[in-house]
């Protein structure tokens, strides 16, 4: 494994980490986790820190023990996500240390302007999903990029249920939001 790399930042975004698991026609959603987005800055060894906005892969024990929220002011270590894991769409996982340094005192203003707390683990598990356009989630401008209901759906499909590393993995944007949201924009098949 390689060595952690440092991080600091305000939290931007808060989402869940999604994954489904598709086999002879079931699907089984699970939630391991939720996925930070900071402003901040990256260290990595002796080189001097690197501003940038950056992702950070959680465990659901870890967001519910610190009760993580927009604005707040990490610091940490982690470790690079491996090319090849295709479950974890974030750039930092396996979190070694995670400190709260402030948090935020007032509602961070967000476009769109969702601010509700991330769902639970077992929300995301039952929550409906929609297909979501791509252009929503990932784009600099998305109007879904920082709200908590929007995920990047980790999708695998089984041909062996015993063997996750023979599946087929997708990733695909989706809302678990409410039906209503103004923002939403479904998927162009």
């Amino acid at each position: 494994m390689s060595a952690p790399i440092r991080f600091w930042g305000r939290v931007v975004s808060l989402r869940p980490r999604l994954v489904l698991t598709k086999f002879e026609g079931t699907t089984e959603a699970s939630c391991p986790g939720y996925i930070l987005t900071l402003e901040g800055t990256l260290t990595e060894g002796m080189a001097a820190p690197v501003g940038k906005s950056f992702t950070v892969a959680i465990g659901p024990a870890t967001m519910q023990n610190r009760e993580i929220a927009l604005g707040d002011l990490l610091r940490g270590d982690a470790h690079p996500v491996p090319e090849g894991l295709p479950d974890t769409p974030a750039e930092l996982y396996k979190v070694g240390v995670l400190r709260l340094i402030a948090r935020t005192e007032a509602p961070i203003a967000l476009d769109p302007p969702r601010t509700d707390a991330p769902l639970s683990a077992d929300a995301v598990e039952k929550a409906p999903r929609r297909a979501l356009a791509l252009k929503c989630l990932l784009s600099e401008r998305g109007s879904c990029r920082d709200c908590s209901h929007a995920v990047l759906a980790c999708v695998v499909r089984l041909t062996d249920p015993r063997n996750y590393r023979t599946g087929r993995w997708t990733q695909v944007p989706a809302c678990l939001g409410p039906e209503d949201c103004p923002h939403f924009l479904p998927r162009e098949d």
